[in-house]
């Protein structure tokens, strides 16, 4: 069924070559037509979705997303190593294609470029030590970390006073960034640390097996492929193939080897991917 999924794939993207005009089309997508390379952006620094192994592997979720993504368009691949401050700059300056670097579907950044259909999707967590609190409740009378200004840092307020926290203002504690949060949870300054799932798997994969996840929030933060903006036969491109991806398993059986309950980063799935009719 995946092969006969595949080969209609294959098949809808072959269609859309050879009926499109190029001329009509974004300077995208008739250089990646001409060229058949996809140029994609894909992180290096960000556990489990794309980093480097000590052997020098460049391995990840985002990572095999991406190389997948370009087997269903039937295009070679090159990969090139972005950061979350490098792959607008390389976007911009035509240096890639499209960008898979854990970027949120905001409207900001849907201001400033074409995003996919999503293909992953995150949430509020609350980082704490392994076999520690268990419910909501048992967060009355501890203190929860966020990063100051931050959605995360009303959620621990609402956590707080969920649990029926008479003091849950004062055991909020802000800190200016990330690794100062994780540092306070760290040394027991803190009971938790909340904010976005992905990024608290990063940080806890620092100290394997000391930590584990909780879910604190209803809300999902859709995680999108980025593009220039205008060019819709190359975003149609980027939809499909990830699209099939969902509808052929291929991107479930990727997620499944970073997120599965077995692995290091065990990240349930919070919706499914938006799958179009034909």
């Amino acid at each position: 069924m995946a092969r006969a999924r595949a080969l209609l794939t294959a098949m809808a993207v072959t269609s859309l070559l050879m009926s499109a005009d190029l001329g009509q089309c974004g300077p995208v997508f008739e250089r990646v037509m001409k060229s058949g390379t996809i140029r994609l952006g894909l992180p290096y620094n960000r556990v489990p979705q794309g980093f480097l192994k000590p052997t020098g592997e460049w391995v990840g979720f985002e990572v095999d997303l991406g190389t997948e993504m370009a087997k269903h368009m039937n295009l070679k691949l090159e990969a090139v190593k972005v950061n979350d401050k490098t792959w607008p700059t390389l976007l911009a300056e035509g240096r890639i294609d499209a960008a898979l670097c854990r970027i949120r579907h905001t409207r900001s950044v849907e201001g400033e470029y074409d995003l996919s259909v999503a293909y992953f999707f995150d949430s509020l967590y609350a980082l704490i030590p392994k076999g520690g609190l268990k419910t909501i409740s048992d967060f009355k009378g501890h203190k929860v970390a966020a990063v100051q200004g931050s959605s995360a840092e009303k959620t621990a307020m609402r956590l707080l006073k969920e649990s029926g926290d008479d003091s849950a203002e004062k055991n909020v504690i802000s800190y200016p960034d990330r690794p100062s949060c994780f540092m306070a949870l760290g040394r027991e300054k803190v009971s938790a640390w909340v904010d976005t799932g992905t990024v608290l798997l990063e940080y806890a994969s620092r100290s394997p097996g000391r930590f584990e996840l909780m879910p604190v929030s209803q809300s999902v933060e859709e995680i999108a492929a980025a593009m220039p903006q205008d060019d819709s036969a190359w975003r149609d491109l980027i939809n499909f193939a990830i699209q099939d991806m969902a509808a052929d398993g291929s991107l479930k059986k990727i997620y499944d080897q970073w997120f599965g309950p077995e692995t290091p980063y065990p990240f349930p799935s919070r919706r499914s991917i938006e799958i179009w009719s034909e």
